[in-house]
C-alpha cells in the first residue's frame, strides 16, 4: 500500500489529508484503511459535537504519527495475517495477485463491524445456521455481528433455516421413496 500524507502549513491546527496512491488490498480494505485514518485526523483537530460534562476541554492534537500507525499497526501488518474466525484460514492469499474482488465469491474478504474478518462463503454459512437468539455473534469476539448483507432479524433468520432443513427432509425422503 503506497499513501501520499499532505501536511498542512498550519500543522497541527489543521488535519493532514492522506491520498491512496497503489495497493494490492482489495478495493473495500484501501477506503476503509483510508476513511478510518482521515476519520482520526478529524477527531484530532475538531472538538465533538457533543461534550460530555466530565471531559477535559478538548485541545488539538498532531494527528500525522496516529495516523500513520494506524495504516501500518492496524491495516498494512494486521490484515494479511489474520484469519477467518470461522475457517481459521488466513483471509488473504499470499500472493496478492489472487485477491478476489468479486462480492459474490466465496474468497472475498468480508469486514464485520467489530472489526474482524471473515470469508463471504463462510459467513453466509454461519448466518444460515442457528442459534439465532439474539443475533448472530462473532466467533471472535462475541460481539453482534452488523452487515449489510446480513440485516435480517433473528426470527426470520429462524424460520428461513427452519423452511430449509424441512425442504431438504422433504427431498430426502422423496429421494429414499424413488430409490
Amino acid at each position: 500500500m503506497k499513501l501520499k500524507f499532505t501536511i498542512p502549513n498550519t500543522y497541527p491546527e489543521e488535519q493532514v489529508s492522506i491520498e491512496q496512491k497503489e495497493t494490492n488490498f482489495p478495493d473495500l480494505f484501501e477506503k476503509m484503511c483510508v476513511a478510518r485514518a482521515t476519520e482520526l485526523a478529524r477527531q484530532c483537530v475538531t472538538p465533538p459535537l457533543k461534550k460530555r460534562p466530565k471531559d477535559p476541554p478538548f485541545e488539538v492534537k498532531p494527528s500525522l504519527k496516529l495516523c500513520a500507525e494506524l495504516l501500518i499497526r492496524g491495516c498494512i501488518k494486521r490484515y494479511p495475517t489474520e484469519k477467518c474466525a470461522v475457517c481459521k484460514e488466513y483471509v488473504f492469499p499470499t500472493d496478492p495477485t489472487h485477491v478476489v474482488n468479486d462480492p459474490h465469491h466465496g474468497r472475498h474478504v468480508e469486514w464485520v463491524y467489530c472489526g474482524h474478518l471473515f470469508h463471504n462463503g463462510c459467513i453466509s454459512e454461519y448466518m444460515k445456521t442457528p442459534p439465532f437468539t439474539g443475533g448472530k455473534k462473532c466467533p471472535a469476539c462475541g460481539k453482534r455481528i452488523y452487515h449489510d448483507k446480513w440485516k435480517i432479524t433473528p426470527k426470520t433468520a429462524e424460520e428461513r433455516w427452519a423452511h430449509e432443513q424441512a425442504r431438504q427432509r422433504e427431498l430426502e425422503e422423496v429421494v429414499d421413496f424413488l430409490g
